[in-house]
């Protein structure tokens, strides 16, 4: 007997050709599929309907992606097996969830991105991205593929925190490339080599596009569908991020470090 469920997981999109499957190549997709298939939760993801919520780049990574399948693995075990089975993927919180549940028909989504600080005028950028908010044409700031592409954006929002601008992005749905195009403009418009003029005629659909941020700035933090998700034993997850944890302090070190000596910079 199966039954469906939905697992929120996080991955370091560094370490992945993207997200979606494709052959010859590693992905978080085929990363899941492998482990499930091992465990047997999972026969094809054809045959039990394995669909994930939001898919990303090379490079993006996520900390609140969510997929769903139908499995008749035991519900309380099925995220310490996966995370014992799986390599760089984490899964951390699942539902239970109707049968007719398919995780791209989300809420909300939410991205993040981190932006070098590089004296960019913040409050400039803030007006920018308040021209984003509400509904307009992002012909311009996307990869179409023959969609429509007017979207609507709930909230575009600036922090300054350190040396990073951090930009959170909010809506129901994204089109492709389409946070990290909003982001190019934000920046250049920061940095005095686009004017708010330009944005605002390109989100009617004219002029040219203005580029792209790099990927690996962009985190999915959240997609919302309303669900109460639980966390279940883990396995191995807590030692995993903790290794992970001290392996990043220590390169951070290493580079600070290095940089200092070489009379680059200065640490803080």
């Amino acid at each position: 007997m199966s039954d469906r469920v939905a697992v929120k997981f996080a991955y370091d999109g560094t370490r992945f050709m993207g997200s979606q499957r494709q052959p010859r190549s590693r992905t978080v997709e085929g990363e899941l599929i492998a482990a499930l298939v091992r465990i047997e939760a999972m026969t094809s993801p054809e045959r039990d309907r394995f669909r994930v919520a939001s898919r990303t780049d090379r490079g993006v990574s996520a900390l609140g992606n969510v997929f769903a399948v139908d499995t008749g693995f035991r519900h309380q075990e099925l995220l310490a097996a996966l995370n014992a089975n799986c390599l760089d993927v984490h899964c951390y919180a699942m539902a239970e969830v109707p049968d007719n549940f398919s995780p791209r028909r989300a809420k909300g989504r939410w991205y993040r991105y981190h932006l070098p600080h590089r004296g960019q005028d913040v409050p400039l950028m803030e007006a920018c991205a308040r021209e984003f908010q509400g509904l307009h044409e992002f012909r311009l700031f996307c990869k179409p593929e023959g969609r429509v592409t007017t979207r609507t954006l709930d909230s575009v929002n600036l922090s300054l925190e350190g040396d990073t601008v951090v930009i959170d992005l909010r809506a129901r749905e994204f089109l492709r490339n389409m946070v990290r195009r909003i982001v190019h403009a934000l920046d250049q418009v920061g940095q005095g080599r686009t004017s708010l003029e330009e944005v605002r005629s390109a989100l009617l659909g004219h002029g040219r596009p203005l580029g792209m941020a790099k990927a690996e700035g962009l985190f999915l933090m959240e997609v919302d569908h309303g669900l109460r998700m639980s966390p279940g034993p883990l396995g191995p997850l807590p030692g995993k991020l903790e290794e992970g944890w001290r392996s990043a302090q220590l390169a951070t070190r290493f580079y600070g470090t290095l940089m200092e000596y070489a009379g680059l910079t200065q640490r803080p």
